[in-house]
């Protein structure tokens, strides 16, 4: 399997980090607000009294009267009942106490309802969890939540990296266009490279699309995605960063469309593996790749076995159909997005199933294990650099943070972080030509 080194996907990921911040900035204030019991410099407890001459001693963030106004008809008995109050971050107030109403969900909807009643469309109303697993509201001034102007407009961005993409991408596939001195454009070079480059983007639209229908389906807005170049081994990308550019109303939400994606995008990057293994076994081929690949992945070098096991048993090299490298290719796009760490779908999907500390602490466990796989696999550190440099957190806070996904998902969930073992980890076994294969069928 040849390596092409004439890119690097660090360069892309500056770029894309200096000319494209976070669309909100809130992201910026959850970080430390919700941090424990100590409260931000300028803030103070509150006795349970809730009098105005004890909130008129601290310097509040907010309007004394619209504090007054939030904890005497906002919140109540049956839906939030307030304790304390101390400042949240930059411009807003955090609300400490306990949580009335059948439902986080329905007490959410209720004050959500006295919010807009009593002040309009000015404030923006959050149900949190501290750091000791307690509910806290929070209360932010509207333009708090407003999206920031990136220095380049969206749509050249995204264009831009999608024609790096490009680039590497038929460069993977065999049209040298990284490598001045083994530069071919003619008809036939670029014909031997389109099947495989139009699969895997085929894939990563597939990917990109499953986001997008669970989003629409959920109300959520996306912005464009950007395809991030990589160029390393039989990746011509590592798929796409996609933000979201409204708030999610819960962990729901967030789980299917953070889910729909890497489903989809696996379930066809698996169909493809499969029709390519197939045509391989039949012998049309068309690209050639050391039998020593297959040891690579588990998954594939299971299949691989199953279709090619006398072929791979040769140690000789294999002439494979352009559709398996693309199947095989999705499939660590995907695998490698469900890792569980940061703004990555694995992360999101964590966060969305057991919540923002146990996420947090999964994805601390998954930068180390990355970390030290770097030592030894180049494709391992490139990824936790580039998660690190672009897709470190923290994850945007949704409306409502304290109510748990539905329970039907959580196989899908699960089945989706197991994806990085299947495909990530070696095959640890051998390849016989004893093994029953396909291709005894050809």
């Amino acid at each position: 399997m040849l390596v092409h080194r004439g890119f690097s996907p660090f360069a892309a990921g500056a770029f894309l980090h200096k000319n494209y911040k976070p669309r909100c900035r809130l992201r910026r204030y959850y970080a430390k607000a919700v941090g424990g019991d100590k409260p931000e410099p300028n803030g103070q407890e509150s006795p349970p009294s809730g009098s105005p001459k004890d909130d008129a001693q601290q310097n509040m963030q907010l309007p004394q009267e619209v504090i007054q106004q939030l904890r005497d008809v906002v919140f109540g008995f049956d839906t939030f009942y307030v304790t304390s109050v101390e400042n949240y971050q930059a411009n807003g107030v955090l609300f400490k106490g306990n949580l009335r109403g059948r439902s986080a969900a329905e007490s959410y909807t209720r004050t959500a309802a006295r919010l807009k009643t009593v002040l309009g469309d000015a404030y923006r109303l959050y149900f949190l969890e501290d750091q000791q697993n307690k509910p806290v509201a929070v209360v932010l001034p509207k333009d708090a939540t407003q999206e920031l102007t990136p220095r380049l407009p969206e749509g050249v961005l995204a264009a831009l990296f999608a024609a790096g993409t490009i680039v590497t991408t038929l460069n993977t596939y065999g049209l040298s266009l990284l490598d001045s001195g083994n530069l071919d454009l003619s008809p036939a070079s670029i014909s031997q490279a389109l099947p495989g480059t139009l699969a895997f983007f085929a894939l990563l639209g597939v990917h990109e699309g499953g986001h997008r229908w669970a989003a629409k389906r959920r109300g959520v807005e996306l912005s464009l995605p950007f395809f991030i170049p990589a160029g390393l081994g039989l990746l011509g990308s590592f798929g796409s960063i996609t933000r979201f550019k409204s708030t999610l109303p819960n962990r729901q939400t967030l789980l299917e469309v953070a889910a729909a994606g890497p489903a989809a995008g696996a379930a066809a990057s698996l169909a493809c593996l499969l029709l390519g293994l197939g045509l391989s076994a039949g012998g049309l081929g068309g690209v050639t790749v050391e039998p020593s690949a297959f040891e690579d992945s588990l998954l594939v070098g299971a299949l691989g076995k199953l279709f090619l096991s006398g072929q791979l048993a040769a140690k000789q090299s294999l002439d494979l159909n352009p559709l398996t490298l693309a199947g095989w290719a999705g499939l660590v796009v995907n695998a490698l997005n469900m890792i569980p760490l940061g703004e990555l779908d694995g992360g999101r999907v964590a966060f969305a199933m057991w919540g923002r500390r146990a996420a947090s602490r999964i994805g601390v466990v998954s930068t180390l294990l990355l970390g030290l796989s770097g030592v030894i696999d180049e494709l391992a550190l490139y990824w936790v650099l580039l998660v690190l440099f672009l897709q470190r957190g923290p994850l945007v806070p949704q409306q409502e943070e304290l109510s748990e996904p539905s329970k039907s998902l959580t196989p899908l969930a699960v089945g989706l972080l197991f994806l990085p073992f299947l495909v990530l980890l070696p095959f640890p076994f051998g390849f016989s030509s004893s093994s029953p294969s396909v291709e005894a069928l050809f």
